[in-house]
């Protein structure tokens, strides 16, 4: 199942106080590194589903990693292919994989699985906090936040 979220929804990422949150990151390399490792992750959690919670730039003022449309295009087009293949990846183990894609207005794009047991705006906090915080990054790598409630990819 695919749902795409309202632009209104990109706004209930705000933090709800002013602590910081910052997140320590890890780069996992290649997309194609990511990939496998978010799956084994997943996989290795032992549930039977997952959600996705992705967020796919729409607009974002030039950055180190998003100087123009062509880049901002880009990185959407490189995020959606990564999602499309953990999607795929996860399917073919036998979880039932599915996603909710949500505007933003940022230069990253951020994938998080949601489990069943986590409170899904609990969860959209933490990933936003992890992304306000990130500076100075490279384009076309993937990081790792471990957050509070489970990991998110990071794609710049």
């Amino acid at each position: 199942m695919i749902s795409i979220a309202q632009a209104a929804d990109a706004h209930t990422m705000e933090p709800l106080d002013e602590h910081d949150g910052s997140v320590q990151l890890h780069e996992l390399g290649t997309v194609e590194d990511a990939l496998e490792y978010l799956s084994k992750m997943v996989s290795s959690s032992g549930g039977e589903s997952v959600r996705l919670h992705c967020t796919v730039p729409t607009w974002c003022p030039s950055s180190d990693t998003c100087l123009d449309l062509h880049d901002l295009h880009d990185l959407r087009s490189r995020a959606l292919m990564f999602i499309h293949n953990l999607t795929e990846s996860l399917r073919s183990s036998g979880i039932s994989a599915s996603y909710r894609l949500a505007p933003c207005n940022s230069s990253l794009c951020v994938v998080c699985p949601i489990s069943s047991k986590h409170d899904v705006n609990k969860v959209k906090v933490a990933a936003f906090r992890a992304v306000e915080h990130t500076k100075h990054l490279e384009r076309e790598k993937v990081l790792l936040a471990d957050l509070e409630y489970g990991p998110a990819l990071i794609i710049t």
